[in-house]
């Protein structure tokens, strides 16, 4: 997956799901208290909530790389 299909699915709001290292991850959306949608990315059913696209990227980590530079790699 490239930075440009991410954001892609982030904007149309799809779900995405993909293994790494026999490890399976899920990138999901949800509403917080305040009615806003923000994204919900780990491993199945263990997800952490980010509130945007930089947040996710700047932060969001896959075993001890940055989800941002693995994208590549998917």
């Amino acid at each position: 997956m490239t930075k440009e299909q991410l954001l892609f699915l982030i904007e149309t709001k799809k779900e995405h799901e993909f293994v790494y290292n026999g490890k399976t991850y899920n990138l999901t959306y949800d509403k917080d208290t305040a009615n806003n949608t923000v994204i919900v990315f780990g491993e199945l059913y263990q997800g952490k909530r980010y509130s945007s696209l930089g947040e996710l990227l700047n932060t969001a980590k896959i075993e001890n790389h940055f989800f941002k530079d693995m994208l590549e790699i998917f």
